[in-house]
């Protein structure tokens, strides 16, 4: 069975981006503790990609669900702010579709 767990972490709705960035690389280390392999769409395309555009965010929001169906597990960064993506909730609703089960950890960032 695969390990890799994908990393639901917000991004679009906070304004600060180091933020986002650093609460999605704390999800990644605490999964990491856990003997499994992050994978973070925030980590791999922040700087890299752009999202001037409702084309250019869906087509990144599109790649990253493609890289959620290769993972055995989804596991949502703790934040105020994860309750309120809508990203977020998306991902849960095709993980639940695909079979793919909820890593749960305590910790809040």
């Amino acid at each position: 069975m695969s390990k890799l767990v994908y990393i639901a972490s917000p991004f679009s709705k906070i304004w600060d981006k180091e933020f986002a960035v650093l609460l999605a690389e704390k999800a990644c280390d605490e999964v990491a503790r856990m003997g499994f392999y992050p994978v973070s769409p925030v980590l791999l395309w922040t700087g890299r990609i752009s999202e001037k555009n409702a084309q250019e965010r869906e087509k990144n929001l599109e790649a990253s669900r493609e890289l959620l169906k290769a993972c055995a597990y989804i596991y949502v960064a703790k934040s105020k702010h994860s309750c309120e993506s809508v990203g977020i909730e998306a991902e849960l609703n095709l993980a639940a579709a695909l079979g793919i089960k909820e890593l749960k950890i305590s910790k809040e960032f």
